[in-house]
């Protein structure tokens, strides 16, 4: 892409580091180089109308503040067009601002895209698309998408009270063995996965990814498909039964070993194209951490070369 002039900058007031001053810091940055706009979001998927709205204006890129949500959001406005995406990471996690290399402070990652900006300096990634047949409706996702017991707990996590400084890492934890313990331990699988076309299995959570990892404990990566690439196909893990006492054994192949690609319980493909996800009933779907509703079928497919991202 060519050296970037026009710019809109996309923040969301209501993220985890998200500050009036800190983005006043951001925007003077900003505004010394290139010519920008400035807008903050007010709902849910506001970021992606205001993204598709400097798209459809032809800015040259759209820079999203916030967390992951917003983030994928933004992305959501500006796939399939030569609008390129940059991150400034404003979340509690974000998890594509740190797999990405992209500085945490937010300040830092604005020099560092404003170099790529100077430079028009911009990598063409794949990304994935869910298809809901019910409704017709679709979602586009940047490193990873969820139907189960993932998606769950990234619901709960919501709705649950804005925890302490230092505690959000504990809080998905939390949920997460309560939703393992109490909705899916034990239970027969619940969804009917394949892969490119392949056989059914049948499995009670399933986890789709363009990238790596899935999310960060503190610093550490949590790694449902660490053979996932943002410029391959898309990875696919699902696990057959949820018992327990491998609860721990899972979390412990999660952060460290990965042992879990390998086992017995577990459905795994690498570099796929399609994944075709049928459920007894309507369960939780997540796209990059983002909770989006309950549906029985979803369909997923690779887009690739779909989004220009500053990285």
């Amino acid at each position: 892409m060519p050296a970037v002039e026009s710019v809109m900058l996309i923040a969301n007031p209501y993220a985890g580091t998200v500050s009036q001053w800190g983005k006043e810091v951001l925007v003077k940055a900003l505004h010394a180089d290139f010519k920008l706009e400035v807008a903050d979001t007010t709902a849910r998927d506001h970021a992606t109308e205001l993204a598709r709205d400097a798209a459809d204006r032809d800015f040259d890129a759209v820079l999203a503040f916030g967390g992951d949500g917003t983030v994928n959001e933004v992305a959501e406005g500006v796939v399939g067009t030569r609008t390129a995406l940059g991150i400034l990471p404003g979340g509690s996690t974000n998890v594509m601002a740190r797999a990405t290399g992209i500085p945490t402070n937010p300040v830092d990652a604005t020099g560092y895209l404003a170099r790529r900006l100077r430079a028009g300096s911009a990598r063409r990634i794949n990304i994935g698309k869910l298809t809901f047949p019910a409704t017709g409706g679709t979602r586009h996702f940047l490193f990873a998408a969820g139907v189960g017991l993932d998606a769950e707990v990234v619901r709960r996590v919501e709705r649950s009270p804005k925890p302490r400084p230092g505690r959000h890492d504990w809080l998905w934890v939390r949920h997460a063995l309560q939703a393992a313990w109490s909705g899916y331990r034990g239970r027969d699988p619940l969804l009917s996965l394949s892969a490119d076309g392949g056989d059914e299995e049948k499995v009670m959570l399933a986890i789709c990814c363009n990238g790596r990892p899935l999310t960060y404990f503190k610093n550490v990566p949590v790694e449902a498909c660490p053979e996932a690439r943002l410029d391959g196909g898309l990875d696919v893990i699902g696990l057959r039964r949820i018992r327990g006492v491998t609860i721990p054994r899972v979390a412990w192949s999660l952060l460290v070993s990965h042992s879990h690609l390998r086992w017995r319980n577990t459905f795994y493909r690498h570099d796929t194209r399609r994944v075709d996800i049928d459920a007894e009933r309507p369960l939780p779907v997540q796209v990059d951490g983002d909770y989006i509703g309950e549906y029985a079928e979803v369909q997923i497919e690779l887009i690739q070369g779909g989004l220009d991202l500053l990285i």
